[in-house]
This record gives structure tokens, C-alpha cells and sequence, in this order.
């Protein structure tokens, strides 16, 4: 999921003062109010803080490298879900990605298939699940995850496995793992410092209320887009 989208248009909305949103296939909402008030507590806490540091104290060149490295490692799972989907171009082309890049561009350092011409697609198994005619089911808000729903909380989990630091248990290591994750999450945040900012600021930004609204409006919105654009 394409989170600075999603933030982008939530921002907008609050700022344009957003029409009346459908309540629907929200039966949990008082709990999903609940961890958007932790989710934010936590990135105004800790979450913010460290991704400001990491964006200032590392290198431009450093973090170009290192957002390739991650775009690589979610290759295969993007090549596998196209697989499922039935979308044998778009396929071949995050085979040869990866492997061109894993390769050619010293484990994902350097985007060389980019520089040839061969176009980056995303896919996930909650969009394969959409394809194949699964429900979206209930709208949850996760803890540190943010919107989601009960069929793409179930893809999430299913996408673990063809992640290639899930390949291995004794391999790459816990320490490896985390560190991945933690600069996933400081790239993502970083992303959104400026939109995060506009939504604190808009009309309403501080009422609780108005952000999980207008967050899950936003959310269901991209979601769907997401889900029914090509591919080819």
C-alpha cells in the first residue's frame, strides 16, 4: 500500500472539510479509534523523533541505496502475486528486476533493470484475494500498521512467505530482520513528515474523530483504486 498517497488525500480532504463519509462495515470502530490514538501517540513519541534523525543524519546516497534494497526485497512477493493473478507480463518483469538487481545491482544497491527500461509494479495478496472475488470484510485499524481490513490483514500475513528474508529460519538473523524493518518504517515516515504535519494543521487536525474519519474514508478510497488498476 502506497502509504503517502493515502495520507495525501486525507490531508486534503480535512483541509477541504470532507462530505459525510459512509459509516458502513465499521463494527469496530470504538477500538479502532482506540489504536489510531496509540498509532499516533507513538509516532509523535518515538516513531517521528527516530525517523527525523535517521532522515538527517544519513547521507542522501546512503538512503537512495537503501530505499533500492528494500524496493528489491519485495520483489518476489509482488512477482507472486501477479503469478496468482494471472498477469504474466507484469511478472516477468519483477523476475528480471529482481534478479538484475540482486545481481548486476549488488543485492539491490542500484536499480539498473530501472535504467533499462523495465517498469517497478505493486502487488499484494489482499489485492489477489480482491481479484479472485474475496469480500473486503470489516474495516480494522492496526497497531503501528494503520487501516487496514479483515482481507488485507489475512493478505499481509500470507505475503510473509515469498519475502526473501522469511526464506530462511536460521538465516538472515533477528538482527538483520529488525534492522530491515526499522529502516522500512523510517523510509515510509519520512515520506509523510510533510502530509502528517498538513493534517495536524487542517481544520479539525487535533479532534480524533475527524482524522479516523476522514483516514478511513481515504484508505477505502486508494484501497479500491489500488485493486482495480492495471497491471499490463
Amino acid at each position: 500500500m502506497r502509504w503517502p498517497v493515502l495520507i495525501s488525500a486525507a490531508a486534503l480532504a480535512l483541509a477541504g472539510c470532507a462530505s459525510a463519509p459512509d459509516r458502513a462495515n465499521d463494527p469496530f470502530e470504538p477500538v479502532n479509534r482506540a489504536t489510531l490514538g496509540f498509532n499516533l501517540a507513538a509516532d509523535r513519541a518515538v516513531v517521528g523523533p527516530a525517523a527525523r534523525a535517521y532522515g538527517q543524519y544519513t547521507p542522501q546516497l546512503a538512503r537512495t541505496g537503501i530505499g533500492n534494497v528494500l524496493r528489491n526485497l519485495r520483489e518476489p512477493v509482488v512477482f507472486a502475486n501477479l503469478v496468482l493473478q494471472g498477469q504474466p507480463g507484469p511478472a516477468a518483469d519483477a523476475a528480471f528486476r529482481f534478479a538484475a538487481n540482486t545481481t548486476v545491482g549488488v543485492g539491490g544497491l542500484f536499480d539498473v533493470a530501472g535504467r533499462e527500461g523495465v517498469p517497478r509494479h505493486e502487488a499484494d495478496f489482499g489485492q489477489t484475494l480482491a481479484v479472485w472475488g474475496a469480500g473486503e470484510g470489516p474495516y480494522i485499524v492496526l497497531p503501528f500498521i494503520g487501516p487496514s481490513s479483515v482481507r488485507d490483514s489475512a493478505g499481509r500475513f500470507a505475503d510473509r512467505y515469498p519475502y526473501p528474508l522469511n526464506w530462511s529460519e536460521d538465516w538472515p538473523g533477528d538482527g538483520v530482520r529488525w534492522t530491515e524493518r526499522a529502516l522500512r518504517v523510517g523510509e515510509i515516515r519520512l515520506e509523510l513528515e510533510d502530509t502528517l504535519a498538513r493534517l495536524d494543521d487542517a481544520p479539525g487536525g487535533e479532534d480524533q474523530a475527524d482524522i479516523y474519519i476522514t483516514l478511513r474514508e481515504a484508505w477505502r478510497a486508494e484501497r479500491r483504486a489500488f485493486i482495480t488498476a492495471p497491471r499490463e
